[in-house]
Order: C-alpha cells, then sequence, then structure tokens
C-alpha cells in the first residue's frame, strides 16, 4: 500500500481512543505519522542500489524495534506541537499506528518483517476499496461512536475472512481447471494489484508453468505466459551462486529460461510475481561456462531489463 492509504488507515484507527480525527488532536495525527513512518526506508534508494533497497524494504524498518523507535521520535515531536497533550496516550496510538502498517503489508503480497522473517498472506490488494470505504466511514465521524467503531471491526473482521474463503477458492478452482490437461504440482494466487475480485497465479505442472489472471465473478482465466519446466541442473547452478542466494530469497516464484551455445549456458531467471505493463517486474541473468562452470556474467534487473546492478561470484 502507497503511504497516503497507510495514513488514512492510521487516521481511521485513531478513532478508536474515543476522539475524533481534528488537525488539534495529537492522537490522530501521532496514529496517522507512525502508520506512514516505515515507509522511511525508501529513503536508502538515495544512496544504495536498487539491489539493497529490494532486500531490506519492509525489513527491519517494519519490525517491531523500529516502530518503537518512529513512535517515540513522533511522540516527541508532537510534544513541542502540543506541550499539554497525555505523551503516553500518544505514543500508545502512534505506536498502534506504526504497527497496521506493518499488520497491513503483511495482508497484501509484499509481505513485512515483523519480527525475524518477513510474512505474507497474499490476501489484500494494494488499493482495496473496502478497506478506503471502512476507513473514511471512520475518518468522517464528528462525534466518535462505540457502537459505530465496533460494527465496522466486525465488518472488517468478516471481510478477511472472506478473503481467505475467497483465496481457498480459487485455488480449488485452479487445480480443478488445470488438473483436466496437466498434472498439477503446485498452485500459488496472489491479489491482483487494483481488482478485488481477480486474482494472479502461477501454476506448476509437470511439463509447464503456467502464469495467468483468474477472474472469480465469472470464473474465467487469461493466460499470461507458459514456461517449459526448468532444467533442474541449471537451478542448481544458480541456486549455488550469490545472484541465485539474494534472487531465491526475494522471490519464492522464479522461473528459469535458458539457452546454450558451444561453451556457455545462458540464463534468465524471472521473478513471477508481479506483472506490470505488460511485463514482469524484475529478472536476472546469470552466464556460465560448461566445461568448469565458472560464471561469466551474474546480473539482477530490478524494474526493468536495461537495469543492470552486478552480482560478485566466487571464482
Amino acid at each position: 500500500m502507497d503511504p497516503i492509504t497507510h495514513g488514512m488507515i492510521g487516521l481511521a484507527i485513531s478513532t478508536f481512543s474515543g476522539k475524533a480525527v481534528n488537525l488539534d488532536n495529537p492522537i490522530a495525527i501521532g496514529c496517522a505519522l507512525g502508520a506512514m513512518s516505515p515507509d522511511l526506508d525508501t529513503i536508502t534508494r538515495l544512496f544504495k542500489d536498487d539491489a539493497y533497497y529490494l532486500k531490506h524494504h519492509r525489513g527491519a524498518s517494519h519490525s517491531i524495534p523500529m516502530l518503537a523507535v518512529f513512535s517515540v521520535a513522533i511522540t516527541a515531536g508532537l510534544y513541542f506541537i502540543f506541550p499539554g497533550m497525555a505523551i503516553w496516550q500518544v505514543l500508545l496510538w502512534t505506536f498502534i499506528g506504526a504497527l497496521s502498517h506493518t499488520a497491513f503489508d503483511i495482508l497484501n503480497s509484499y509481505g513485512a518483517m515483523l519480527l525475524r522473517k518477513k510474512r505474507k498472506l497474499n490476501l489484500l490488494t494494494l488499493y482495496d476499496p473496502i478497506i478506503t470505504g471502512l476507513g473514511i466511514w471512520l475518518i468522517a465521524q464528528r462525534n466518535v461512536s462505540v457502537l459505530l467503531n465496533a460494527s465496522l471491526l466486525v465488518v472488517f473482521a468478516t471481510y478477511m475472512v472472506w478473503r481467505y474463503y475467497m483465496k481457498k477458492r480459487a485455488v480449488s478452482d485452479l487445480v480443478t481447471l488445470y488438473n483436466k490437461d496437466y498434472q498439477v504440482k503446485e498452485v500459488t494466487v496472489l491479489p491482483s494489484l487494483m481488482a478485488f475480485y481477480k486474482w494472479d497465479y502461477i501454476v506448476k505442472t509437470k511439463d509447464y508453468t503456467f502464469v495467468g489472471k483468474y477472474n472469480q465473478l465469472v470464473k474465467r482465466t487469461k493466460l499470461i505466459e507458459r514456461f517449459d519446466a526448468q532444467d533442474e541442473d541449471l537451478r542448481a547452478i544458480f541456486d549455488d551462486t550469490s545472484l541465485g542466494a539474494y534472487f531465491n530469497d526475494f522471490s519464492p516464484n522464479l522461473h528459469i529460461v535458458h539457452h546454450e551455445d558451444e561453451d556457455h549456458y545462458k540464463m534468465r531467471i524471472i521473478d513471477l510475481r508481479f506483472y506490470v505493463k505488460n511485463r514482469f517486474l524484475h529478472h536476472a541473468t546469470l552466464e556460465v561456462k560448461k566445461e568448469c562452470k565458472g560464471v561469466v556474467k551474474s546480473e539482477l534487473h530490478p524494474y526493468k531489463l536495461n537495469k543492470r546492478v552486478s552480482f560478485t561470484e566466487a571464482s
């Protein structure tokens, strides 16, 4: 989710303190700023390459220790503006706002690291109209109603259960569809970037890997790409490189396409999760010598194929 959406969620959550959203309400301001603060890790792009950013984004900055640091800093700043505020109360709600950021990132397909490992549940789209609607409703209250807040909290919980059921049903539908002609080994579904009734999917079968989109309302699939099964020997070579270690940690859904000449294997590694503007978002290139398996080229292509971050491999 973008920082503005996170900030909106923070404002909505602040109403559970019993106070309406106003510019003179330090709890609302703290909760909103707290909800946006973990994305400060984007400043690493100013002095580090994209490989560093992709590895660490939604990492330590989204963990409980850093959420606490952000909350203390925000509360301290607000104290200079509202010297009479209840410090501990503002600190608590600022931390709750920061915690909501990580929680909602875990609920979408990017994930975040709350404790030691990144987690993701693949339930929410990056922009979810239901979440946005509930948030605006809470923010619009001039006199906070405990009954309304409790009711909308129940609606949110019910919606999350429904999303989980939708995800399970989408997996079942895709297994049934592809098992008609292929031997399905694994199915991964991810929420579409925008439409809550659509899913992106990766279906691995014995002979092929299929990437596509599934419209759950009309039970219709749209195939994006069909890949031949990857060469497992080349996959083992790739996994044994520093580029392989990075990419496997970065993406659980990758595929290797290769071709060879007289002396070299040339591999193109594709992150199958994100298909944007008619292309996959992240790629890598690995070229190795046939005889000694020595690495000739090892590059990550973040966001665009013409962007290159070179990796150093053992000789």
